[in-house]
């Protein structure tokens, strides 16, 4: 049993890879244990395909209207949006596969949780290439390196798409400013140090480099889709964590889907220390 209604349960949602709505729902449902973690107490803003990756696809904040009882909303102001937000908050396996009946593949999360939204736990790098996997594989062996340096430990994982994710797990203390100028901070020397590989350019017909490393994800209201996560792109995509060993050009990201995923985990558990590893950034 799921615990949780699912309607249209045969609906398409990968035609090419016979993946329907329910397996989706199956999916999430296996592996509860290992992504609530990841959004218990936070803001969830949701990537919707109600229909399938085939056809529209768009980032939802609010709260639908008609959720079933027992699941938690919080309400956020959104600066993007202009006005305060009732987000859903994770955390629960119902509300997980609330949020799949919704037509939710993706989910992200905010680096804060809802108890204290200014006071984030993790810091996040989101390496976005503009060619291929092996560059931000490249920009991400070296971005461990100069965390190093700053006397922290990162943890990479794939994004689900062409890219990689690395996140420090934080102690709470610093706030969300001085969380994302710190990011700021390493991005800027990398991209200084390796112009050709890294940029800090937000616009990309201004970027001279092919990887952007994003810093925004830990400004406040911003979001990044958690450890294990689905994503709406062919394939059906996990995000995935790695040993930093994995971290090769050479790597396909593409072999982790909803279908090999949990072998996977079985196997390995790269960032089973994380939560236990909270690291304070170093003072000026």
């Amino acid at each position: 049993m799921l615990g949780a209604v699912i309607t249209n349960p045969s609906k398409p949602f990968w035609p090419d890879e016979g993946l329907t709505k329910l397996d989706l729902a199956q999916f999430y449902a296996h592996i509860a244990g290992d992504i609530l973690p990841w959004m218990k107490g936070r803001a969830v803003t949701m990537e919707r395909c109600p229909e399938g990756i085939r056809k529209s696809c768009f980032f939802q904040k609010q709260a639908p209207a008609n959720l079933p009882p027992g699941i938690d909303t919080v309400r956020i102001p959104a600066p993007s949006a202009g006005r305060d937000v009732d987000y859903i908050v994770g955390g629960t396996r119902k509300t997980l596969l609330t949020l799949v009946n919704f037509g939710c593949i993706a989910m992200h999360v905010m680096n804060g949780r809802i108890d204290q939204l200014d006071a984030p736990d993790w810091l996040a790098f989101d390496l976005d290439p503009a060619d291929n996997f092996a560059s931000a594989a490249r920009a991400a062996l070296l971005l461990r390196q100069k965390l190093e340096d700053h006397g922290l430990e990162g943890y990479v994982k794939t994004s689900g798409g062409r890219g990689l994710h690395v996140f420090v797990p934080l102690r709470r203390g610093a706030d969300q400013d001085a969380v994302r100028a710190y990011a700021a901070v390493i991005a800027h020397e990398l991209a200084t140090e390796h112009p050709k590989l890294m940029t800090v350019e937000a616009r990309k017909a201004k970027r001279k480099a092919p990887v952007y490393v994003d810093v925004m994800r830990n400004a406040f209201g911003q979001t990044i889709v958690p450890p294990f996560s689905v994503r709406w792109r062919p394939k059906a995509p996990v995000s995935m964590p790695l040993d930093w060993d994995e971290v090769s050009p050479r790597l396909e990201p593409t072999v982790f889907t909803i279908k090999t995923a949990e072998r996977r985990m079985a196997a390995k558990a790269p960032w089973s220390s994380f939560f236990g590893h909270r690291q304070t950034l170093p003072r000026d």
